[in-house]
């Protein structure tokens, strides 16, 4: 966490020097409680006072303010009042630093989980599509959320705690030591102690909480489940078995806790015995210390009281800072999970000797392309060789598996080849700056997908730079504008989330008028008409030839009557290309392709 501390160095400096002076400062007012009990208690002042330095500054206050007197109180009266006075303005002005300091000191934290949450949302965008294809949506958002909360939590003790509490028992031990020297030398014997349940206690407890907070991932990701297959789960009646299966993970969070926070009390409470059980035998030794060497450890009540005070303030922060160690010993658990994140690294990176690229001139070339996601199955995609002019259309077809969408995401560079390469104007795409090879790149999905914000600004998704003419131009060309209309607010209604609020055809047009604003050179299509009634089919496939005009475009279709009219049909059966023409090429051939297209036309689907 130091990276994100330095980039407020100047304000943690700040906070540490607040945060000594309100701690030294409300301890030093323990210093007038000598002679202040001395002037309440004449009778019971020691005429050796003087031999330790609170008792000498007692003497001198007594000098100092000899012959005093306020409101015809007398010497000793008018002293009392001008000490209490002191107290007051003193607490006044060290409450007022202690203040500025709190404030100070939890804001810092906060900044800090601002800017680690921050930084931690970036490094997962800009993680590859292996790592988003693998994780659990749930242990992600628990990592985003709790953990980084519990972070907040952490850095609110370490700034707070770990820096006012050391100069708190600094400033409550040098009171202790001007008034007894000898006694606060004895005490001191018993503050190592209290240290050592959290140095033995302490690495389990940061274990523990680790395990305890990768089983709340695991509720999360239940939950996250759960509520997003609602429609599934209601439909085949399967409430109480979700419910139990949340049950059961939910217990195991239960548990991995209890065992967190049974270590952890053991920790504290044993931390407590040896606090109030070291105070009582500290004072027993101190009594019996008096008695055999016969030596008067205090010189008066006045020095007992203000010792007594001190020691009771020095071992209250101790209790403190010990817990606090305690907590961030179970919240190290959070932050280590956190920083598993960032220890991912992208796959594909952007660099700056990376070539520039400003659109398509003449081709796009796949040689002997293979790409194997390292599962242990074999390679999604091995020894492709094609070539797709400027404008082309491409259709992919096949069965599910044999290797069409992971062309597609290694056109949109979501993976690099492992064997091979894809020449972009004979240059290798992996040569290309990731980003403008993705700004001449637009791609509509099977499942479109809607951002809970306005129809107007999910179409300038495409190109947020885009003017409004430029907007309502592509929904038109989108065929938007049939349903658009008869919307509340036109353009500005709210999508819902992920477009609840439209039909699966409405929807499907949004991102087609996105990719239309894109205006891009290389456009991709995922069976972007499958999950779509004949009538929405249609008023789709009229936006979709708006959408491809003079674009190099590489389609998925399962209904091979939308890609009667590409220009050519790759058919993959198990990662290869084994069949490469135009429609009616294809099905006067008899072969893979022509079954397909005759088992279709029987059955009347997508045709």
């Amino acid at each position: 966490m130091l990276p994100y501390l330095r980039r407020y160095r100047r304000k943690a400096a700040l906070a540490v020097g607040l945060g000594a002076v309100a701690a030294l400062g409300s301890k030093a007012n323990i210093a007038f409680l000598q002679p202040l009990v001395n002037r309440l208690f004449p009778e019971m002042k020691s005429a050796g006072a003087g031999v330790t330095s609170l008792g000498a500054f007692d003497d001198w206050l007594g000098r100092t303010l000899s012959g005093l007197d306020l409101f015809g109180l007398g010497e000793g009266a008018s002293i009392v009042i001008v000490l209490g006075g002191c107290l007051l303005v003193s607490a006044a002005v060290f409450s007022l630093i202690q203040y500025v300091f709190l404030r100070l000191s939890r804001m810092l934290g906060v900044w800090m989980v601002a800017d680690l949450r921050q930084d931690l949302a970036r490094h997962v965008l800009d993680l590859g599509m292996r790592y988003h294809s693998g994780r659990r949506l749930g242990d992600l958002l628990s990592r985003l959320t709790a953990d980084v909360s519990t972070s907040l939590r952490l850095l609110t003790l370490v700034v707070e705690e770990l820096i006012q509490e050391p100069f708190n028992i600094l400033a409550a031990f040098t009171v202790a030591y001007l008034a007894a020297p000898t006694a606060t030398l004895g005490m001191l014997v018993f503050l190592p102690i209290l240290a050592l349940p959290i140095v033995i206690l302490g690495p389990k407890v940061r274990k523990r909480s680790q395990k305890s907070l990768a089983k709340f991932g695991d509720t999360t990701q239940a939950m996250t489940q759960m509520f997003s297959g609602i429609r599934v789960v209601k439909a085949f009646r399967m409430e109480e078995r979700e419910a139990e299966e949340f049950r059961r993970v939910n217990q195991e969070f239960v548990h991995q806790t209890d065992r967190m926070v049974k270590t952890q009390a053991t920790s504290l409470s044993i931390t407590n015995f040896l606090a109030q059980g070291g105070i009582g035998v500290a004072i027993g030794l101190i009594a019996l210390a008096n008695h055999l060497l016969e030596e008067k450890l205090f010189v008066d009540v006045g020095a007992m009281v203000a010792f007594f005070a001190a020691t009771g303030f020095l071992f209250t922060s101790v209790k403190r800072l010990t817990k606090a160690a305690s907590i961030i010993y179970s919240s190290m658990g959070a932050t280590e999970r956190v920083f598993e994140v960032f220890d991912l690294e992208p796959e594909i990176h952007e660099d700056s000797g990376q070539l520039p690229f400003t659109g398509l001139k003449s081709e796009i070339r796949f040689e002997g392309v293979g790409f194997d996601y390292g599962s242990g199955d074999a390679p999604a995609i091995k020894d492709v060789s094609f070539t797709v002019k400027r404008g082309e259309q491409i259709a992919l077809v096949g069965s599910s598996g044999a290797g069409k969408s992971t062309l597609l995401d290694l056109v949109a560079r979501f993976y690099d080849p492992t064997e091979g390469r894809i020449l972009v104007d004979g240059v290798d795409l992996r040569q290309l700056k990731v980003s403008d090879w993705l700004n001449r790149l637009a791609m509509v999905g099977q499942q479109p997908f809607l951002f809970q914000t306005s129809l107007r600004e999910n179409v300038r998704y495409g190109r947020p730079e885009a003017g409004p003419e430029e907007v309502e131009r592509a929904c038109r060309a989108a065929y938007m504008d049939e349903f658009v209309g008869g919307l509340p607010l036109g353009l500005d209604t709210e999508a819902g989330e992920a477009g609840a609020r439209l039909s699966g055809g409405q929807a499907q047009r949004v991102t087609i008028a996105r990719a239309i604003l894109r205006d891009a050179d290389v456009l991709l299509l995922d069976e972007a008409t499958s999950a779509l009634d004949s009538e929405s089919e249609r008023r789709v496939q009229d936006a979709l030839e708006n959408l491809v005009q003079g674009r190099t475009t590489f389609a998925i279709a399962h209904r091979l009557s939308t890609i009667r009219k590409s220009d050519r049909i790759l058919v993959f059966e198990q990662g290869r290309i084994v069949e490469d023409g135009s429609h009616d090429q294809l099905v006067a051939r008899g072969g893979i392709y022509a079954k397909m297209w005759r088992l279709q036309a029987d059955s009347g689907s997508g045709l």
